[in-house]
């Protein structure tokens, strides 16, 4: 739809070719105009005070009569016009609920209809007016006209309508004029309608262009809502379905594992040695492929919304103990030093042991696989905030500052020579991350390339429970 609609069409006419978006968005640009024009309502109504006071000033060369059936026929438009916009008129259609061209036209005739009431005075009253009643009269209709350029000058047939009903008769009746100044004013008038004209068509293009930008800009905020609820659907959906995948690869997964122990443990008789070693071998992968599959199974059900969490009081500095037990041998096969850094007099914890005891391990076994032999890993526990942090820092090669975001992304892997042969599907991040949120908490990533990272978990003061202090016996 162009911005100039109003110009040469109608403001409801569409081309046939127009895309569906377009028709949308000038039927709200229609609306927008309408909404304008009911907010000008009151600057409509401004018109029967300046009746009022051209009837005053003229009242000694008009019939009390005639002036009062002329107000009283603008009392009547006005009101009618207020009426329709507020929806006070019993038996009608609501204003609101008709189409936005519909209520523009409505609009616009009101407006010819206010116009025609001061063409009317000029035909009808104009013969008795003296000279210098007649050019006060000019100069109010035209002040009226330029008023009306921000009240309805966002619809230019409305506009136009009140200026060629209120000034046309004017005109007429300062041709028929006996003055010579008669005939000068009337160039006067043209020349003052001219540029009235231009300011009102500028002023429309700028607010239509204005209600264009708004009701596209409305348009691409509703299609970004849907695109992201479509998107955040998908998602749960993909991972729902991964979620389930990994539930049916457990059985089979199972079967190997203990098919394979039995062979390698030759419960039902004596088997090669080659073969024992196999069986060793498949163990082992299968185990391997076991906890793959059941941190997959963690991360989608953490990315489509359906972590349960159980609660129990936790110390942490056991817990910690117990994931630096659990990863010893790793740390000893790479001779790095372990330095523990606990604050005095720390709170017990209430939250799921085995998901935050996860959160640990990924979180230490990543510095381990990312720290070169003989380098150092620090594991720090400490208040926060009213709550607990526990930090694990490594000197190892550390995370370039564009990939922070991303390695936190399940699946996501950072390219670097230095970590080629680290095992990993680039899940431990990720999932250490939702469980922490699940948990209220916050996760930390902070690293510099080639000196190392800090991995920083911060669980919230409602989940610490604080030592009460010992009674004073009397």
């Amino acid at each position: 739809m162009s911005l100039l609609q109003n110009d040469s069409a109608p403001s409801g006419h569409v081309p046939a070719d127009a895309s569906g978006q377009d028709v949308r968005v000038g039927t709200r640009v229609q609306t927008l105009q309408t909404e304008a024009l009911e907010h000008a309502v009151l600057s409509a109504v401004a018109n029967l005070p300046a009746m009022a006071i051209f009837a005053l000033i003229v009242r000694g060369s008009i019939s009390a009569f005639a002036l009062c059936l002329w107000i009283g026929a603008a009392v009547v438009v006005l009101s009618a016009l207020v009426a329709t916009v507020r929806d006070a008129l019993p038996g009608v259609t609501p204003f609101a609920s008709r189409s936005p061209s519909e209520r523009l036209a409505i609009q616009a005739a009101f407006a010819v209809l206010i116009g025609a009431l001061w063409g009317a005075a000029a035909l009808l009253f104009a013969p008795s007016f003296s000279e210098s009643e007649m050019m006060f009269f000019t100069v109010v209709v035209l002040g009226c006209n330029a008023a009306c350029i921000s009240g309805i000058g966002p619809y230019l047939p409305a506009f136009f309508g009140y200026g060629a009903a209120s000034s046309l008769p004017l005109i007429c009746a300062l041709y028929f004029r006996p003055e010579p100044l008669a005939r000068e004013m009337i160039l006067l008038v043209l020349l003052y309608l001219a540029v009235v004209g231009s300011n009102a068509r500028a002023y429309n293009r700028q607010m239509i262009s204005g209600f264009r930008l708004r009701a596209e800009n409305e348009m691409l905020a509703d299609n970004l809502a849907r695109a992201n609820v479509a998107t955040a659907e998908a998602r749960r959906s993909k991972w729902n379905t991964l979620a389930h995948l990994s539930h049916e690869l457990r059985t089979p997964m199972n079967a190997i594992m203990g098919f394979s122990q039995m062979m390698r443990d030759q419960i039902f008789g004596p088997v090669a040695m080659r073969y024992r070693d196999y069986s060793r071998h498949i163990h082992d992968s299968g185990h391997h492929m076991l906890d793959l599959i059941d941190t997959i199974l963690d991360v989608s059900r953490a990315e489509a919304g359906q972590l349960t969490i159980e609660d129990s009081e936790i110390a942490p500095v056991e817990l910690i103990e117990e994931c630096l037990q659990m990863v010893g041998a790793s740390v000893a096969a790479k001779t790095l030093v372990l330095e523990r850094h606990f604050a005095p007099s720390l709170p017990a914890l209430v939250a799921d042991r085995k998901k935050l005891r996860q959160v640990l391990l990924n979180l230490l076994s990543n510095a381990i696989n990312y720290t070169r032999e003989g380098g150092r890993i620090a594991v720090k526990l400490a208040r926060r905030d009213g709550g607990l942090e526990i930090a694990i820092s490594d000197t190892g090669v550390g995370i370039a500052p564009e990939d922070l975001e991303r390695c936190q992304e399940p699946f996501v892997r950072i390219a670097n020579p230095l970590i080629a042969t680290a095992e990993g599907a680039g899940l431990g991040l990720p999932l250490a991350r939702r469980l922490t949120e699940a948990h209220g908490g916050h996760f930390h990533l902070a690293s510099v390339l080639g000196r190392g990272t800090i991995a920083a978990i911060t669980l919230p003061a409602e989940r610490c429970v604080e030592a009460e202090a010992p009674r004073r016996q009397a």
